[in-house]
């Protein structure tokens, strides 16, 4: 059934929820519902900077592969965290009888959608791997923590970041920022506090994204920075061995137990999974074999790093995480399967 939304005298027809629906039951490849997907994705990217996006790139390619990416977790990957409770997404909108509205905001408005989380993700990917990317972030960080100590916040509404403002009283004159960035390059203290201080004095309110460019183009951010960086040789050492890990095991898995993970993919209900293994009698069976291919893929990934693994790491918590390794490792054949 249509959900209806009215605008004024107009009454328009919100087709989201039926589009996930014949997508989750094979009625439809899903074109209708990819284009929806990235006429909100495209929404959401407007106020994010290029550090938000696989290789800092916000062209229209990497707004896309967002997209797609976003689309995929949503059909592919099973999310434990509510709503979704071990399940797809697009199956837990299916089976929660989701309004559109509801979809959209688990999909990409909320803080933690789907969409918000990649962003999220590949952002700290970009700081990682770029070490002026990293400063950048940490002069923001520092500057909020001098603006909590001498402003206090302005809103300025729904979705748009505050100003801040000097707690002291009394009224200032806002010069023009050229003026500001000026005036703090004359400056003798140019530590974060000071330089916050000043600018604040001289423009007014200013967001902490604004005051973070201009201090950036008064204290020059590094001009060049070695590539073989060990922070970041290290983090990404640390991220091919995971990836080797999960794929030697991968190799090592017999044959109905890549079923099992593909079906834990597809978000499969208990009864599927008990349908197509059989060595699955029942619900038990089933958890016991999640639990074993878990502890299979952990055992592996120990191994590689030469650790122990955490208190808080189980066989089934890291089957979410290895589950989206392993479809980045063979997207073609996740992809024939799921499809």
């Amino acid at each position: 059934m249509h959900a209806i939304s009215y605008h004024g005298t107009m009454k328009s027809i919100d087709t989201l929820p039926e589009l996930v629906r014949a997508f989750v039951d094979g009625q439809s490849d899903g074109a209708a519902l990819l284009a929806e997907f990235m006429r909100h994705v495209a929404k959401i990217c407007d106020p994010y900077p290029a550090a938000y996006f696989v290789l800092n790139d916000k062209s229209n390619d990497g707004v896309d592969d967002l997209g797609h990416r976003s689309f995929t977790v949503c059909a592919n990957v099973v999310k434990g965290r509510f709503p979704f409770m071990a399940r797809v997404p697009f199956r837990a909108f299916v089976a929660e009888d989701f309004d559109g509205r509801t979809v959209r905001y688990h999909s990409f408005y909320a803080k933690i959608s789907i969409t918000r989380e990649l962003l999220r993700d590949d952002y700290a990917k970009n700081i990682r791997r770029d070490p002026v990317l990293r400063w950048r972030a940490e002069l923001y960080s520092s500057i909020g923590e001098a603006l909590k100590e001498i402003a206090e916040p302005v809103v300025q509404g729904r979705g748009v970041p505050p100003r801040w403002q000097l707690k002291a009283p009394g009224l200032r004159m806002m010069q023009p920022l050229e003026v500001v960035e000026a005036r703090l390059r004359q400056q003798l203290d140019k530590t974060t506090p000071a330089l916050v201080q000043a600018a604040l004095t001289f423009g007014g309110g200013l967001t902490q994204s604004r005051l973070t460019h201009l201090l950036e183009a008064v204290i020059g951010a590094p001009a060049k920075m070695e590539i073989d960086d060990p922070v970041v040789d290290a983090n990404v050492s640390e991220r091919m061995d995971i990836r080797g890990a999960v794929s030697a095991a991968w190799d090592d898995l017999e044959g109905l137990d890549r079923v099992l993970i593909i079906a834990l993919a597809r978000g499969d209900s208990y009864e599927d999974l008990i349908s197509a293994d059989p060595r699955l009698a029942h619900k038990v069976a089933v958890s016991r074999a999640v639990n074993r291919v878990g502890q299979h893929f952990l055992q592996r990934v120990i191994e590689q790093m030469g650790g122990t693994a955490s208190p808080s790491v189980t066989p089934r918590t890291l089957m979410e995480p290895i589950i989206s390794v392993l479809i980045e490792l063979y997207p073609k054949e996740f992809e024939r399967e799921l499809s």
